[in-house]
């Protein structure tokens, strides 16, 4: 199946002109055999109605007028009459026409008919014998006549003009069909990779109906994530009131050591609660960003905030990549700065390094690296998934593992990737590329 085409307009245009062609074919082999069969009992015919005038004709004649009819030339395509002779051929015809004509014969006359011929290659008539008033005669059938005409030139043409017209309308018919399969395949996939895309219904009744049920099902899953969305923002803006009530509480406890470890117990559910509004945040849709960043300018802001709480962060700005602009919010990269800074910190060992570059033309790449243990190759791609836990330990330090999952939607919604890579010396490099915007 190699050889066939792999679109299925390709493959339905072919079929279609391969159907029609069989067809051609099947009728012209009809055709031609029809003319064949036509040919053979014409000739059988003809022949049989020559050889039976001169059998009546020949018995009247004197010598000389005998002589006289059969030395004259009649032309190539006719009959010629010969008399018995040295130049008779002694070879028996063995092609097909031949056996034909003479089977023919001998049940049109009633005797048999001896056939002879010069041999193969040879551009001789076919000579048939037959008895005249108790002499042998030969006519001699030129080879113009052995076969029917072949078929006009004005055929063959509007052959070749119907197949061309019958591939036009096929492509056309066939654009109707596949053209609006490719379009819902197109949103098929786009809603697959998490940008769902509605289809307008059109081409065949099944094709729309499926392009209804797609829409259909776009819609239920909006209003399913809709309301997880709001069932979960709910709940954590929920569990803020109870949080706040627990740090008064213990804010008026005696014991510092039960003070200490209930308070880091509501510092990490707090931190979960911040985690999970996060996530719902970077999912809200919002218009294109208008006016992209200066990049270098807004991480440096976010990179001087930390420094102010004491956390230990350098940061190096490439000389290309300080005038770079890229359509981000500036609320999205304070989130996805302060969620890898907070997992680099509780994770990894510092210091952080954050580095912006211009790698290729058109692409800026931010990266967040620490000196940590980093992650294992083979678990990368599930660290960027939702809820996951790497390592079961950290799901009691306050994590849900919501980081990094935060951090590839708001990069992706840019229109950028999120890469995880062993940094140079040790620890985990987390490369993020931007398509760079004119400020």
């Amino acid at each position: 199946m190699r050889l066939l085409p792999s679109s299925l307009a390709a493959r339905t245009v072919l079929l279609v002109i391969a159907v029609v062609a069989v067809a051609e074919i099947a009728t012209f082999s009809l055709l031609t055999r029809y003319r064949q069969t036509l040919h053979m009992s014409q000739t059988v015919h003809f022949v049989a109605g020559q050889i039976r005038l001169l059998q009546t004709v020949l018995p009247g004649l004197d010598d000389e007028t005998r002589k006289r009819l059969s030395a004259t030339d009649n032309g190539e395509e006719d009959l010629q009459l010969r008399p018995d002779g040295e130049s008779v051929p002694m070879r028996e015809p063995a092609f097909g026409f031949a056996r034909h004509l003479a089977v023919g014969l001998e049940k049109a006359l009633g005797e048999r008919v001896s056939l002879r011929h010069a041999g193969r290659g040879q551009r001789s008539g076919l000579w048939i014998g037959f008895t005249a008033d108790g002499q042998r005669w030969w006519l001699v059938l030129p080879p113009p006549r052995f076969a029917p005409q072949a078929l006009p030139r004005e055929l063959w043409l509007g052959l070749a003009v119907a197949l061309a017209a019958v591939a036009l309308i096929a492509g056309l018919f066939v654009r109707g069909i596949v053209g609006p399969l490719a379009r819902l395949g197109e949103a098929v996939s786009a809603t697959g990779d998490g940008q769902a895309q509605a289809v307008a219904p059109e081409g065949p009744k099944e094709v729309r109906r499926l392009a209804e049920r797609h829409n259909t099902m776009l819609s239920q899953l909006a209003a399913a994530e809709a309301e997880r969305r709001e069932m979960l923002a709910g709940l954590t803006h929920d569990l803020r009131a109870p949080l706040a009530r627990l740090r008064v509480r213990l804010a008026l406890l005696d014991s510092d050591a039960e003070r200490t470890g209930l308070t880091r117990d509501a510092e990490d559910m707090e931190r979960i609660v911040g985690q999970c509004l996060n996530f719902l945040r970077s999912k809200e849709s919002r218009a294109p960003q208008e006016s992209p960043l200066l990049i270098a300018d807004a991480v440096s802001d976010e990179v001087a905030r930390h420094r102010e709480l004491g956390r230990p962060i350098e940061i190096t700005v490439s000389e290309t990549a300080a005038a770079c602009h890229v359509a981000i919010d500036h609320g999205d990269l304070q989130r996805l700065l302060d969620n890898l800074i907070d997992n680099a910190l509780q994770y990894g060992t510092p210091p952080v390094e954050i580095s912006l570059s211009v790698e290729r033309a058109g692409t800026v790449t931010l990266q967040v690296r620490d000196h940590g243990p980093g992650i294992a190759d083979e678990q990368r791609s599930r660290a960027l998934e939702a809820f996951a836990q790497i390592d079961p330990a950290r799901a009691t330090g306050g994590s849900c593992g919501l980081g990094l999952a935060i951090v590839r939607r708001i990069v992706s919604s840019c229109g950028g990737e999120v890469a995880l890579a062993d940094a140079q010396g040790g620890g985990l490099a987390v490369a993020m590329s931007f398509p760079a915007r004119p400020g």
